[in-house]
């Protein structure tokens, strides 16, 4: 898997959120969406709060070319399913990190939010 630029990892690990655009599957029309990034080990991921109901979720991964928008950048990224309970876990624990202890951090760390987990690289 290819890598941001380190500016766009530093970017990713500060913020607190950023918007993601994507094209609806149904309609076709681009939508954007506010969430949570996280970086571990060198590579931006994000989850859906809403499981895989959420619907930019749900688009991303019908259409896995969305455009990132971070700090005043817009950077074009593919989103991969993670599949790797033991990632999943890290994941959780970079969220519990970055955002501290609250009910929305539990809602993103919960078990059956886990599975959700998309990572972000350079468009290719």
């Amino acid at each position: 898997m290819d890598r941001f630029p380190d500016d766009a990892l530093e970017a990713f690990a500060t913020v607190r959120q950023i918007k993601v655009e994507n094209v609806g599957r149904r309609t076709g029309t681009l939508r954007r969406t506010t969430i949570w990034v996280v970086v571990h080990a060198g590579v931006p991921y994000v989850r859906s709060e809403y499981g895989d109901a959420g619907q930019w979720y749900r688009n991303a991964l019908a259409h896995p070319r969305i455009t990132v928008h971070v700090a005043g950048r817009r950077l074009e990224a593919d989103v991969t399913r993670v599949d790797d309970p033991d990632l999943w876990h890290a994941v959780s624990d970079a969220f519990r990190t970055k955002y501290g202890a609250s009910s929305s951090v539990d809602v993103m760390v919960h078990s059956q939010v886990e599975p959700m987990t998309l990572a972000l690289a350079p468009a290719g």
